[in-house]
């Protein structure tokens, strides 16, 4: 039984309401206490599941999912235990103090979650009953695509027994002219034909929903190799750069070095520079030095020795980003992903939806160079509520020493460009059921697509974006109200994107 909060207006600390959690487990919640014994207790360190050879003990990770997943559910008890006291009583200081306790409670909540989960499905996915194989991508910041930048270089890893490990590393020239045989229905053919995501590797991806690009990269690699895989993760440069700070420098064949001070700089900007022509011989030079770079960090992160809760935070923060995103070939696994952010899925949901997605249109890399502030404004309590979206986006690009490679248009238009000058498509993925008054761009009406994709109505505007200049784009909506926290998409790019949301508060 969960006692009454002190009344003197103490607040819990983190360790208490841990300590409490732990209690409640070792108790199984009804009071027949069961022994925790010291091998359990070493079984959740991290520090020993690394084998000497650097291999991961899964056998560790699978004797200790027991105790997580009762663990998870005691704190879950008690989080929807403290959920449903009174939120406003007498006395001021109880309700402070409940309010402090459910955010203590609900984080260890979470984080004993993502625990379950990570130990119920990590052994097998780590080869422990057979050998598993994944489709690693590598996705460039400074080109966007929905989920987050263009996909290049890529790496087949193979998992077994605990043992994980590069096959090869492969260019993205491997996947030219090879398709993939996925359908995912009419909505998504209205949103994309004609823009080859099932055709061209570097499309795979223009849908925000890390499901779609992940299958789309599954079929092609085995139209293109024969071979099934059992999952697809995608890591970005930023990715690599928090791990990199973890586990030190990794070095290039070259004698230079990759860390997590320079991974971002040096893949996505004085790569450019260090090769920056557009002839087929720079071009090469181009990816394989990029492969280089992609293949030395992966070792280097593989092999790490240092202290594993860093790494595993460095990690989580990551995926709490969607700079690493993992999908499952197995629908069981799945499942269990698509209720983490390391799924990347553009959720089915009721809930305000506030989501910005950016495509680059020119084939450059200038989204190095760009920032993007969006702020989300509802007012009235009626059934539906008005909602007005500004989207701002600026491009920095310099106006001297970027490359053509860099600043380079492939696409059709008929105004004049100068070099520099950047073309977007800007998607908003809003709240299921919103209706889109108007839209303004730059000041002046404009037009928008519309879509729909997991039922999220989406508008899309065409954008040419000057270097040196701000664009901006209201949209005017009307939307369903609800009680739900609004929910927002954060497309992963080199900078990061701020939002501003401002709700009218109704009974």
């Amino acid at each position: 039984m969960l006692r009454a909060p002190p009344t003197n207006g103490a607040r819990l600390s983190p360790t208490q309401v841990t300590t409490r959690s732990a209690t409640a487990w070792r108790t199984g919640g009804s009071g027949s206490r069961r022994q925790v014994g010291s091998k359990d207790v070493g079984g959740l360190n991290p520090r020993t599941l690394r084998r000497p050879d650097g291999s991961v003990d899964v056998s560790r990770i699978a004797a200790v999912a027991p105790a997580v997943a009762s663990a998870s559910a005691s704190v879950a008890q008690t989080t929807r235990t403290i959920n449903g006291l009174p939120r406003h009583t007498w006395l001021g200081s109880i309700d402070t103090t409940n309010v402090d306790a459910l955010s203590q409670i609900t984080a260890l909540d979470d984080t004993l979650k993502a625990a379950d989960l990570a130990v119920r499905i990590m052994p097998a996915r780590l080869g422990a009953d057979s050998p598993k194989r994944y489709f690693l991508a590598f996705q460039n910041e400074a080109e966007a695509r929905g989920t987050g930048g263009l996909p290049g270089a890529f790496a087949i890893v193979e998992a077994n027994h605990g043992t994980v490990r590069f096959t090869r590393m492969y260019s993205d020239a491997t996947m030219s002219g090879v398709a993939a045989t996925v359908d995912f229905g009419p909505d998504y053919h209205d949103l994309y034909d004609g823009a080859g995501t099932t055709t061209l590797y570097g499309n795979g991806n223009l849908s925000p929903n890390f499901p779609y690009a992940a299958q789309i990269w599954a079929s092609m690699w085995k139209t293109q190799s024969g071979q099934a895989v059992d999952g697809v993760i995608a890591v970005d440069p930023t990715a690599l750069s928090y791990l990199l700070a973890v586990t030190g420098p990794a070095t290039l064949p070259d004698k230079s070095q990759i860390s997590g001070a320079n991974a971002v700089a040096l893949t996505q900007s004085t790569s450019y520079a260090k090769f920056p022509g557009m002839n087929a011989g720079a071009i090469a030079q181009r990816r394989a030095y990029q492969l280089q770079v992609a293949s030395a960090a992966s070792v280097k992160i593989l092999a790490a020795r240092g202290e594993p809760t860093t790494l595993l935070r460095a990690a989580g923060k990551a995926a709490g980003e969607r700079r690493i995103l993992v999908w499952s070939a197995h629908p069981a696994v799945q499942a269990d992903l698509a209720q983490t952010a390391v799924a990347g899925i553009i959720p089915t949901t009721t809930a305000p939806y506030v989501g910005l997605s950016l495509v680059n249109d020119g084939g450059n890399k200038l989204d190095y160079y760009l920032d993007r502030s969006l702020t989300w404004k509802r007012t009235g309590c009626g059934a539906t509520r008005h909602t007005k979206v500004t989207i701002t986006l600026t491009n920095n690009a310099p106006a001297a020493g970027l490359s053509t490679y860099v600043t380079a248009r492939a696409d059709d238009r008929t105004y004049p460009i100068k070099p520099g000058d950047n073309r977007l498509e800007v998607s908003y993925y809003a709240t299921q059921g919103a209706e889109m008054q108007a839209v303004t761009v730059a000041g002046h009406p404009g037009t928008s697509r519309i879509g729909l994709e997991n039922g999220h109505p989406v508008y899309t505007v065409d954008l040419e974006l000057p270097r040196g200049t701000s664009r901006t784009i209201v949209l005017q909506l009307s939307e369903p109200a609800s009680k739900l926290a609004p929910i927002v998409l954060r497309q992963p790019l080199v900078r990061p994107l701020n939002v501003t949301l401002k709700g009218a508060l109704c009974n």
